[in-house]
């Protein structure tokens, strides 16, 4: 199991920040270089002050020529499931990616807290990746550590720096004052 982190500060309100990224993500997918499209595909409410969202990514970045056969997919996707709780400002989430969904195990949460005395928001993003041994067994060979390797990347590299970005064009969103 691997464990991963991002840590990101904007200079806007814990609020702002918050409901931006939670209600406008499709629209801030639209800003990101490495994301084809987010779509909401589900929005219920679970409670006083908690949302729960499914969100479908799909990335800009193709599955390597050498990894397509084999997974029988040549993009990447994931669906985001995810439970917003506005009392402690706190996204749990679940990623279920578009290969090797049954072998792959990725979660965490993202918790938005103040910082530059108010005026700001420290976003903490922290998660597992797990990818069952079993998963690897239609590759032989040569092949097993590179696959491993990509798919590790993808949730310990790409899905970090994504939320970095994701951050920042929520930022850029804000002071458009849109």
């Amino acid at each position: 199991m691997k464990e991963f982190q991002s840590l990101v500060v904007v200079k806007h309100p814990v609020e702002k920040v918050w409901f931006t990224v939670r209600d406008r993500l499709p629209e801030l997918g639209a800003m990101l270089d490495d994301v084809e499209s987010i779509v909401l595909i589900e929005r219920q409410s679970a409670g006083p002050g908690k949302v729960r969202l499914v969100n479908e990514w799909r990335s800009s970045q193709r599955i390597p020529p050498v990894l397509r056969d084999r997974l029988e997919a040549s993009e990447l996707g994931w669906l985001d499931r995810n439970l917003w709780d506005d009392a402690d400002h706190r996204c749990a989430w679940a990623i279920e990616p578009s290969v090797l969904t049954q072998h792959i195990q990725c979660a965490g949460s993202t918790r938005y807290e103040p910082a530059m005395g108010g005026r700001g928001t420290r976003i903490t993003f922290t998660g597992t990746f797990d990818l069952e041994p079993g998963a690897l067994a239609m590759f032989t060979g040569s092949l097993r550590k590179p696959v491993a390797a990509f798919a590790e990347s993808i949730a310990t590299t790409v899905i970090p720096r994504n939320v970095r970005k994701l951050m920042e064009a929520a930022s850029r969103l804000i002071d458009a004052g849109s």
